[in-house]
């Protein structure tokens, strides 16, 4: 008997022993196997960067031109000349009208531009009928502006005129200016202009702005370098 107890306490002792081990792995958490679709990834990982930068795009104002490529641009505006001088009479040249076309290369803060356009001040000489005074130019220059968040781009165009002056009278150089019969005679000059673009879309502008030209007395176009102010409305497109 004593041989046999002898023999089993071991193995009580082992089962004993071993017990409370199973009972701690019955009661741990089983394990968790993972996703068949993997981890999911935060919401700044593996995100497509020509998508985040479509986005951002979306977000920016549309009329902020800081950010936009070199575009082509057409512009169109309409203006009423006044000839200004302590000479002028104004019973006798009246202000005039007239309107200018432009085309250039929108670069930023520099537009490199070309303009055509005519204008024409109506001349009433006393004992004459009266006769418009005609000008058509081409300006060759630039437009330093203003680039910024807001729908208003100031600017500043400048550029070199060629103009070409026409006046039907009886008289030779009495009036503001001489007398070109059925022709048009060439007088250089030069063009400054002032002003804002209001957006109203993402590729359109109103562009509202005062002109200052001046144009040199030329081949026997006037006698004195004459000056005028052109207030102005106009439209712009980027194309």
């Amino acid at each position: 008997m004593t041989a046999w107890i002898a023999r089993l306490a071991p193995a009580l002792l082992l089962l004993l022993l071993s017990s409370p081990g199973r009972a701690d792995d019955d009661d741990s958490e089983p394990d968790v196997k993972p996703s068949e679709y993997g981890v999911m990834p935060m919401a700044s990982e593996g995100s497509d960067r020509r998508l985040e930068r479509r986005l951002s795009r979306q977000s920016r104002p549309k009329h902020d031109r800081r950010r936009k490529r070199p575009a082509a641009i057409l512009a169109i505006q309409g203006g009423v000349p006044i000839f200004v001088g302590e000479d002028i009479d104004r019973d006798v040249v009246r202000p005039g009208g007239g309107f200018t076309f432009t085309t250039g290369v929108d670069l930023g803060y520099f537009v490199p531009q070309l303009d055509v356009g005519y204008l024409a001040f109506p001349i009433d000489p006393v004992g004459f009928p009266r006769e418009p005074l005609q000008r058509v130019h081409l300006g060759l220059g630039g437009r330093f502006q203003v680039p910024n968040p807001s729908v208003v781009m100031p600017y500043l165009d400048a550029s070199f005129a060629f103009q070409w002056w026409k006046l039907d009278t009886f008289t030779r150089c009495e009036l503001i200016a001489c007398s070109t019969g059925d022709s048009f005679r060439f007088a250089p000059g030069l063009s400054f202009r002032a002003g804002a673009t209001i957006s109203f879309a993402p590729s359109a502008a109103l562009d509202i702005g005062l002109r200052y030209g001046l144009s040199f007395e030329g081949d026997d176009v006037f006698t004195q370098t004459r000056h005028w102010l052109e207030p102005g409305i106009g439209f712009r497109f980027w194309l």
